[in-house]
């Protein structure tokens, strides 16, 4: 389980290494939440060209070097090679101590994955899977566009196919950290119910938890610690944060602070993350928070994740690229059977599925939706129904 976290990138030092869509996505993310940006690569999308000629990145046309991540608050490898990102990664955390650092679709090269937000201007929204369906994730994030009238972040940048300026949103910055086995401090007066609630989400995240009261905290050896959660004020002020590095939220007062959590709704690996772009909740959040609670808790999202989850490690290896991999995960999931007869004509069916126009919902426009599919067979149970449509599937592809 990944923790949700919205973090302060005002003015902050930021790196995106490479420039092709995905890296030009990392870069607009960052700009509309203040971020200082660089981007090296000796190549690099229309929009990125026209953000360096403004002056809203600094563009270095050219390959990574040694050394080029010191420094920086936040850094992120989107490259094709994986050795590049490697050593991105490998230079960034083991070198320079930086705690901020994603390599694309590389979990385990990853302190922080990111999310997939969308935005009404006054309330935010972000997804996550846990890393275990990206396309479940992507048709979430598009439900919502569609039905709070709120749009992706990634669509920025273009009107008309035509690259434009990117503005501070003053957005905090969505993510979703890797806790496992990472060194987290709680520093606090009393445990309140917020930090208690705190704390267990980054047990659930299996993060090494030390906990003492803010008297003692001097006490404390801070090196290699990734995150601090305080109620104490006067110890987001210390010098403590700058010689050691590490990342923090004030509960006392969360816009004082690195990052801060925000209100979540999860259901296993799903992850659903809630707020006002300024962190005060209002009624309108308040509801929304409420409506996605009982829409998306208990309902088979968690379950549905968790068995793509345990299948993507197969298509990883049996596609060599993202289109593959990215084609094959959301013709599976849209797959209907509209005459439940896929036991008795599997490969046919299959075929003929791809022509229709008719695809799996999710439940997300119809919860009551009773077709034979993918999402339905999880919930209900089915899963060799499931297994079975998998392997049909992975047949057709090599056929």
């Amino acid at each position: 389980m990944f923790y949700p976290a919205y973090i302060n990138l005002q003015n902050r030092k930021c790196l995106v290494i490479g420039g092709g869509v995905v890296a030009e996505r990392k870069v607009v993310s960052m700009l509309v939440s203040g971020g200082n940006v660089t981007l090296i690569s000796p190549n690099a999308t229309e929009l990125v060209i026209h953000l360096a000629k403004l002056g809203a990145i600094c563009w270095l046309k050219r390959d990574f070097n040694t050394g080029d991540t010191e420094g920086f608050y936040l850094v992120c490898a989107a490259t094709d090679e994986t050795d590049v990102n490697t050593s991105v990664y490998t230079e960034a955390v083991e070198k320079f101590n930086i705690r901020l650092v994603n390599v694309v679709d590389v979990i385990p090269q990853c302190t922080f994955a990111a999310a997939s937000v969308v935005s009404d201007g006054e309330i935010m929204i972000s997804i996550s899977t846990s890393g275990m369906s990206p396309a479940t994730s992507r048709r979430i994030r598009e439900y919502f566009e569609r039905t709070l009238n709120a749009s992706s972040l990634y669509t920025l940048g273009y009107v008309n196919d035509k690259p434009t300026p990117i503005k501070n949103q003053n957005l905090p910055y969505p993510v979703y950290f890797l806790l496992e086995n990472r060194k987290c401090i709680v520093i606090y007066d009393e445990m309140s119910e917020e930090l208690i609630q705190k704390v267990n989400l980054l047990v659930n995240c299996g993060a090494n938890i030390d906990r003492i009261r803010s008297e003692d905290a001097e006490e404390l050896d801070f090196e290699d610690t990734f995150l601090v959660l305080t109620t104490d004020d006067n110890f987001v002020n210390s010098d403590y944060i700058e010689e050691f590095g590490f990342i923090i939220e004030n509960i006392s007062n969360p816009l004082n602070g690195s990052f801060y959590t925000p209100n979540i709704v999860f259901d296993d690996n799903l992850i659903i993350s809630i707020s006002t772009n300024n962190c005060i909740q209002t009624d309108k959040s308040i509801d929304l928070f409420d409506i996605i609670s009982k829409q998306f808790t208990n309902n088979g999202y968690g379950r549905f994740i968790e068995f793509l989850g345990k299948i993507r490690p197969t298509v990883l290896n049996r596609f060599s690229s993202s289109k593959e991999r990215a084609d094959f995960f959301d013709n599976l999931i849209d797959f209907v059977d509209l005459n439940n007869d896929f036991e008795k004509n599997k490969d046919q069916i299959i075929e003929q599925n791809e022509q229709k126009t008719i695809k799996c919902c999710l439940r997300l426009t119809d919860r009551n939706c009773t077709y034979s599919c993918l999402f339905n067979w999880i919930c209900h149970g089915k899963t060799q129904h499931a297994t079975d449509l998998v392997e049909s599937f992975l047949l057709s592809r090599i056929n």
